[in-house]
């Protein structure tokens, strides 16, 4: 194609009509002055570029030749129209762009910067100057000189004397596909499935444009890793891992998202849909509270099952892909936080967890819930816990051998004189079930009948009959005191203090020196 000598980049009407007319030139004015938007530089222009040829055919293709970089396209070309500035021409929701500006703003901000811009189309070239006009002083406004020729498919922008990067890393479309380690369908199926990616790329580093994030977080993971948003690089985060996320909505001006939380949802989103078992444990180092891994999930990745919602395709839940990998995030779970760890919803409860063998582990508030579909809560263990001790049975006395009975014996009058005033309904031996998979069951109170319950296996001595006893009258002085009976709280630990000191007292002041003649200790 012959190349076109460049207009000035600033030009009058008398100069259009007096040189540029004649040779079938025609102008549009687009509208804005050359002051608007003046934080945009050379990335703002090249992204919106970019942005506009991945809308028009999902790639693009750019280099430098004797005049500067071009970025083109093989799509449907552009309408001289297309370039007029009114009100906002909405793109539809799959679109990487939005309100349709970006292209008139770019080619203002890469002439303000000094830049020439040529624009060759299907059926047409244009050129971007400013036009000055007089009012009470000068008004530089944004105009384009245009006429038939241009390309016969696609649309290329060249912009005249620059040399400069073209930013290829900050379009993910252009990192290599084994950077994708993971991907998870986003809200958007039409026309096109998108789908959310987890990236692993080791990026340059940008700290000159975040200083204060820097000095904030350190250089752990600055400038290693990225948020993308539909394929288009929006900021630095502190994490081991990259995101290209396409749901939620962006800022009119692209700066971030229109709405943050809604960010770290789709974060959520991706994470819900990841399968293999080495990321997750990473995600797990990431979300457990405090974290193994401070970086910015720690603190802002949503996973609650409202906020995600339902993938659009299949009409699932997101947080129902957990429970379908559950046998990967369960995997993951044990390598990072060990075999015996459930997920902490209360720490009230932490005594009784441990009492079943099992440890409470905290993991981020927006992330527990939906978790708890694939892994073991605290409340879980418990309530399997009592669903199994709900199993007890109950041994009659005359079932039981001379030496079992002497220990009931004690145990009973024992009970009668600790509690003098409203003891428990009564004291029996039984078949107790394994509170947990981890311990076996010494003894049980019952909140329900009033009853304590001591293993068959603890009457074999009196000694051991006595310690499970301490440990069940002190339920039944808590529940009776206070209303509830969880194990291993401060409030039964103290209760034990006093039940204990009670025994003592009854067995030294001698009223039970017969029964005790019975007993094996």
């Amino acid at each position: 194609m012959t190349v076109i000598a460049a207009p000035p980049k600033i030009l009058t009407m008398d100069e259009y009509e007096a040189e540029w007319k004649p040779q079938g030139w025609q102008i549009i004015i687009i509208g804005p002055t050359s002051t608007w938007r003046q934080e945009w530089g050379e990335w703002e222009a090249i992204r919106d570029i970019v942005q506009n040829a991945l809308d028009e055919c999902e790639y693009y293709t750019h280099g430098y030749d004797d005049e500067g970089l071009y970025i083109r396209d093989v799509g449907k070309g552009i309408a001289v129209a297309d370039f007029l500035l009114g009100p906002p021409k909405l793109k539809p929701d799959h679109a990487r762009g939005k309100f349709g500006e970006g292209m008139k703003i770019a080619a203002l901000a890469l002439l303000r910067l000094g830049y020439s811009v040529r624009v060759e189309t299907q059926g047409r070239v244009l050129w971007i100057v400013f036009l000055e006009q007089k009012t009470n002083g000068h008004a530089r406004t944004l105009a384009a000189l245009w006429k038939p020729n241009g390309r016969r498919h696609g649309t290329a922008f060249h912009i005249i004397g620059y040399r400069g990067t073209a930013f290829t890393d900050r379009f993910a479309v252009n990192l290599p596909r084994k950077s994708i380690v993971a991907d998870g369908p986003s809200l958007l199926s039409q026309p096109i499935r998108r789908f959310n990616q987890l990236i692993q790329h080791k990026f340059p580093p940008v700290e000159s444009e975040f200083p204060e994030m820097v000095k904030a977080v350190g250089t752990i993971f600055t400038g290693q890793s990225r948020i993308y948003a539909r394929d288009i690089y929006v900021r630095d985060i502190n994490s081991p891992y990259s995101y290209n996320l396409w749901s939620f909505d962006m800022a009119p001006d692209r700066h971030g998202p229109k709405n943050e939380p809604d960010l770290w949802t789709d974060v959520g989103r991706l994470w819900s849909c990841v399968t293999k078992a080495e990321h997750l444990q990473v995600f797990l180092q990431m979300v457990k509270q405090p974290p193994v891994i401070e970086a910015e999930e720690s603190h802002n990745v949503n996973m609650g099952s409202w906020d995600m919602g339902r993938e659009p395709v299949t009409g699932k839940d997101y947080a129902d892909f957990i429970r379908e990998n559950a046998s990967v995030w369960r995997e993951a779970w044990i390598k990072v936080m060990g075999e015996n760890a459930v997920i902490r919803t209360d720490a009230r409860w932490d005594g009784m967890v441990k009492h079943l063998g099992y440890e409470s582990v905290s993991v981020q508030s927006y992330v527990r819930d939906t978790l708890a579909r694939a892994v073991t809560t605290d409340r879980e263990l418990i309530r399997t816990s009592q669903e199994r001790l709900r199993e007890v049975e109950v041994i009659a006395d005359e079932k039981l051998e001379h030496r079992f009975r002497s220990h009931l014996n004690l145990a009973r009058a024992i009970t009668r004189k600790v509690f003098t005033y409203s003891p428990p309904s009564g004291v029996h031996v039984a078949v107790i079930p394994p509170a947990s998979d981890r311990v076996r069951t010494a003894g049980m109170y019952s909140t329900a009948v009033g009853e304590v319950y001591i293993s068959l296996e603890m009457m074999g001595r009196a000694r051991s009959m006595i310690d499970t006893l301490v440990h069940e009258l002190a339920h039944h002085r808590q529940y009776r005191t206070m209303g509830e009976a969880e194990d291993l709280t401060p409030a039964h630990a103290e209760s034990m203090t006093y039940i204990a000191a009670e025994v003592v007292k009854v067995i030294a002041g001698g009223d039970l020196d017969d029964l005790l003649k019975e007993v094996v200790w």
